[in-house]
């Protein structure tokens, strides 16, 4: 499980680092006179321009390989898929309020807790769907075991 975790983190830094480059560039696009994709307050807590977009591809790639690695969760065979869900979500949510805040993606708590709160609503419809998912397969392979055994 370490090593598909790994694979994973991986590949979400990757992903991370264009998602965070992406964000920054589209929350500064209606700005003329930005011609850097990274937050003011980075730049200054950084103290120079170089050092801000070294950090936030960092720390974006950072928040992506934790996304990707807390996929992990669900190969868990003892957890719940409830709890699986709850902890990939609760990881997520933690790490994206320090990344975002620290990048500058939010000015405030409550931004966070906003963006926290469509992240829950998200996570439960994705948990429905994968409820619904993994029923289904059981049933189906609950039909296959009673086929099986009648023809016997």
């Amino acid at each position: 499980m370490l090593k598909k975790a790994l694979k994973l983190a991986g590949i979400g830094f990757l992903i991370g680092i264009v998602i965070g480059y992406t964000i920054a560039f589209l929350t500064r696009i209606g700005d003329p006179s930005v011609t850097i994709p990274v937050s003011d307050k980075l730049v200054e807590l950084s103290g120079s321009v170089t050092a801000a977009m070294i950090l936030q591809g960092l720390f974006s790639g950072l928040y992506g390989a934790v996304c990707f690695a807390a996929v992990v969760f669900y190969d868990i065979e003892s957890w719940p898929l409830a709890l699986a869900t709850a902890a990939h979500c609760a990881v997520i949510i933690l790490v994206f309020a320090v990344v975002a805040l620290f990048l500058g993606w939010v000015g405030s708590i409550s931004e966070i807790l906003v963006i926290a709160g469509v992240q829950l609503i998200c996570f439960f419809f994705i948990w429905l769907i994968m409820y619904a998912v993994f029923k289904k397969k059981v049933k189906e392979l609950n039909d296959m075991q009673k086929d099986f055994s009648e023809r016997k």
